[in-house]
């Protein structure tokens, strides 16, 4: 894993079966791809291959192996489910999370006794738990040892799974030959290498907001974004925290080489940024070159003797306007935990409005008389919440074919004109779904489905017809209306003198 935390493969191997002489092969190979001998890594996770254990112990024996939490979640998943009965199967899986992530030994304790109690009727699920996983394995994957161990984060090989996956994509299949296999792998280092240079450049020239302090001024550049964002986590925990490292735990020294919450609270009362040197030097790698061994560098690669003099004689070929920008690039790099940018002089108001005396209104940033159309806006708005929440607590049944309309809405007949109010027997609403015109026109012919069609302007007179009104409300809306009788019909659209067909004439002769 890289300091951006993303994931790169150091190399590949066939292997004809899965021993322990197989894995030792493979781990011999990759332990002479190190720059310097005497180093082996640290920690290796693996999932519980015990061939594979063993061989580490062989080729690796001061690393620290690690075991992976999703696929032991996953056997003693099955487990459980085979042993216990399915309305305690969720509490036992609980139960074990707590024992996993137990952060010390006696809280392990407290947490492995709760597990025994609830598992007393189900004793060869909890034997299968200790004796294949707990007792021998328990430093490898419960939070209370492995966070002593400088994992960075991972506790499960979900890293190794998604590379694999990613190069069985480029493969496509498994019928390849050689030089087809050594593509696909050369391709697919490629595109990890691409990404990783990225992040880097990220790192190097990208700020981000939460990392704009001067606390953070001599990490900004010299330290991954990740570090970066997981000390700004762990910044949240000072407020409580302070300087206790009981309280702390101190598990992000211990486990990302990251200054933990008591090393910051310590920072903060000092007034110091964090120093750079109790960073870790995985998360301050941000380039793929390979480091020197100590004796090897002879000075020319370190050597800025020739980048400093093409400095000042750039800066003295610039004008005044160059000149500044370059110096403020320059102090940049030089003074990271400064700025250049200075307070105002005096307070200056943000606000315009003139204070009064009295409740401030709810609805408005300063006092001032509001106008017309926002008294009719206000209390057209306030009809269609209390319309909404009406139709809410009358929900239409599955059962009934017709919509369940909801009650009168006395203040709609004042969006009616004056001479047509008294004839207006009661307004109906419908449900506000963009489709309220074609709900009532459906509710009046008594369907609930609206997606009908209407031809009225092909027909001729007839007379049973029945007569449908329905008004427009709220700028928005469609609502029925029931009329009284004799009522004045409005004037007949001119549009229907302009498409109708030849025997739509007689509706006019019919309502003459």
């Amino acid at each position: 894993m890289t300091s951006t935390e993303l994931t790169f493969a150091v190399g590949f191997a066939y292997m004809e079966s899965e021993q322990i002489e197989n894995f030792c092969w493979v781990l011999e190979k990759l332990k002479e791809l190190f720059v310097k001998k005497d180093m082996c890594p640290q920690v290796i996770l693996t999932d519980r291959d015990l061939a594979l254990m063993k061989a580490i112990e062989v080729v690796f024996p001061s690393s620290i192996n690690l075991l992976c939490r999703f696929h032991i979640n996953k056997n003693v998943g099955v487990k459980c489910k085979q042993h216990v009965v399915n309305d305690l199967q969720k509490t036992i899986d609980t139960l074990l999370m707590e024992v996993v992530w137990a952060s010390d030994e006696v809280e392990y304790g407290q947490q492995l006794h709760q597990l025994e109690q609830a598992c007393v009727d189900y004793s060869g699920f909890i034997n299968y738990v200790k004796d294949t996983w707990l007792t021998p394995h328990r430093h490898r994957f419960v939070g209370a040892w492995i966070n002593r161990v400088l994992h960075l984060g991972n506790t499960t090989t979900n890293r190794v799974e998604s590379a694999h996956w990613k190069l069985k994509q480029m493969l496509g299949n498994s019928i390849g030959d050689m030089v087809k296999c050594w593509e696909a792998m050369n391709n697919n280092l490629r595109l990890q290498l691409g990404n990783i240079r990225a992040s880097f450049q990220k790192s190097f020239y990208e700020v981000e907001h939460a990392h704009v302090s001067p606390f953070y001024g001599y990490l900004r550049g010299s330290v991954s974004r990740a570090a970066l964002r997981r000390i700004a986590e762990e910044l949240l925990r000072v407020d409580y925290v302070g300087t206790n490292r009981q309280i702390c735990g101190c598990t992000l020294r211990t486990s990302y080489g990251l200054p933990c919450a008591c090393e910051l609270g310590r920072y903060r009362l000092g007034g110091i940024p964090i120093p750079i040197d109790v960073v870790h030097v995985h998360w301050r790698k941000l380039t793929m070159e390979v480091e020197l061994e100590v004796g090897e560098d002879d000075g020319s690669e370190v050597d800025m003797t020739s980048a400093m003099d093409e400095l000042w004689r750039r800066f003295r070929s610039l004008d005044v306007i160059g000149k500044r920008a370059l110096k403020s690039r320059v102090c940049e790099l030089a003074y990271p935990i400064m700025t250049t940018l200075c307070p105002p002089p005096e307070k200056i108001k943000t606000k315009g409005g003139v204070k009064k005396k009295g409740k401030k209104p709810a609805d408005y940033d300063v006092y001032r008389d509001p106008s017309y159309h926002e008294y009719v806006d206000k209390a057209s708005q306030s009809s269609q919440r209390q319309s909404q929440s009406s139709q809410r607590q009358s929900q239409p049944s599955q059962t009934s074919k017709k919509i369940k309309l909801s009650k009168k809405q006395p203040q709609f007949i004042l969006q009616f004109p004056n001479h047509i109010r008294s004839y207006i027997e009661d307004v109906v609403n419908v449900e506000s779904d963009d489709n309220c015109g074609f709900r009532v026109i459906a509710s009046l012919h008594g369907y609930g489905n609206p997606c009908m069609t209407f031809f009225s302007m092909t027909s001729s007179h007839s007379p049973n017809v029945s007569i449908y009104c329905i008004g427009f409300v709220n700028r928005n809306h469609w609502v029925q209306i029931n009329m009284k009788e004799g009522f004045p019909l409005p004037p007949v659209t001119l549009d229907l003198k302009k498409f109708r067909s030849h025997i739509a004439t007689t509706w006019m002769l019919g309502f003459a």
